[in-house]
């Protein structure tokens, strides 16, 4: 079926909102080289959440839009399914490759149903663990199973990941999973020294002031609480937390501010762009998340040169190489993780940092460009489509 002149790969994903999974799409579908050609299909972004910007120059050429292709699962479901299978035979695909959990469970039963040959998901995280109760988590692991038997791969994030779904709830067999880490464009973070001072600009801070960024969405998977009670421990009134992103927690979470006494030093930005030029000024990222797939925050403080600071929970550990790279805190304690934000700011301010776990600045920006480059990201990906179409008899 497929000839070296095209081989037509259909991508799909529930909403293109601000974060890692829609950066990660949106790279693929407009880097990957001749002889394949690519098409996305994404649902609409949900209240409250922002869509990433210029999504057709990011993508090359505007995705196509499947209505009812959204997060939640809804009676229009149904609609986007069958939207789904229509396009997909129009298209007629080589390989559908699905990202995220509704979009990868509509996007595998519309593959199959328009007679794709090969069908691929990837896990960006996954919803196992602290996103529901008991019964709920299970039903989910049910339909993934049942999914997976649909897949002719499944890729994960990071090794720890791999492990979750081979080992930890049984979703895929071993040789069914591959291992394809996240991949970015970083030349933003390339100068950060040219932006310098606009974030204590902007936010009429001192040249003295220490900064702490933590850059996610206002969930309540992110335990942001967290952040604040530990922030309320760290010395110093020329200390502030710079909280980036949006959500429902937002409200909640500037009256703990208030009530812990450090509103005043904590400064919520909302939805931004210019990641490069926030952590340009905060040497020192801070993730609090109770579960994680890739942390895209950590990877990007990381290519700006920054100290990452993070719970020790899903893929983070995989990315930190153990804490190689970043401060790892393995309690839920404010106290400990307010020790770790103290040693990295004193790292990232002060001038000290360990020699024997190569925290320094330059090491981790080139570690960053090197395992998680979007080059990389891009050729992988290729040799991974390529091994499917050979096994197929496609090339």
């Amino acid at each position: 079926m497929a000839s070296p002149s095209e081989i037509r790969v259909a991508r799909v994903i529930a909403r293109l909102n601000v974060g890692g999974p829609a950066i990660h799409v949106c790279s693929l579908t407009a880097r990957l080289p001749a002889p394949f050609r690519s098409r996305l299909y994404v649902g609409d972004i949900g209240q409250g959440e922002q869509e990433i910007a210029d999504v057709a120059a990011r993508a090359d050429g505007e995705p196509t839009r499947i209505r009812g292709l959204g997060r939640s699962i809804r009676t229009a479901d149904a609609l986007a399914l069958f939207s789904l299978v229509r396009e997909l035979r129009s298209f007629r695909p080589h390989i559908v490759h699905t990202h995220t959990a509704k979009a990868g469970a509509l996007g595998r039963l519309a593959a199959r149903a328009a007679g794709a040959p090969i069908v691929v998901h990837t896990f960006h995280g996954h919803v196992f663990d602290g996103y529901f109760r008991p019964t709920v988590t299970q039903a989910f692991l049910a339909i993934e199973r049942g999914l997976a038997r649909l897949s002719d791969a499944i890729v994960t994030l990071s090794p720890r990941q791999r492990a979750d779904i081979v080992t930890r709830y049984r979703i895929a067999p071993a040789e069914k999973v591959h291992v394809v880490p996240l991949g970015f464009d970083f030349r933003a973070f390339d100068d950060t020294a040219a932006h310098r001072g606009a974030l204590r600009r902007e936010l009429g801070l001192p040249a003295s002031a220490r900064i702490i960024a933590s850059v996610g969405r206002l969930t309540a998977i992110k335990d942001h609480p967290l952040l604040l009670r530990a922030f309320q421990l760290v010395r110093g009134d020329d200390t502030h937390l710079v909280i980036v992103g949006g959500g429902e927690e937002m409200g909640r979470l500037q009256e703990l501010a208030r009530a812990l006494r450090v509103d005043r030093r904590t400064h919520f930005v909302g939805f931004r762009s210019d990641i490069h030029r926030i952590l340009a000024d905060a040497r020192v990222v801070a993730l609090t998340s109770i579960n994680e797939g890739t942390p895209v925050a950590v990877i990007e403080a990381m290519a700006a040169g920054c100290i990452p600071v993070s719970t020790a929970v899903g893929g983070v550990e995989d990315v930190l190489e153990g804490g190689r790279w970043g401060r790892l805190v393995r309690s839920r304690e404010p106290a400990a993780f307010a020790a770790a934000l103290e040693d990295a700011l004193t790292a990232a301010f002060e001038g000290y940092d360990a020699p024997e776990e190569r925290n320094d600045e330059s090491g981790r920006r080139e570690y960053a460009r090197r395992r998680y480059g979007v080059v990389r990201l891009v050729d992988d990906h290729a040799a991974l489509y390529r091994r499917l179409l050979g096994e197929k008899g496609l090339l």
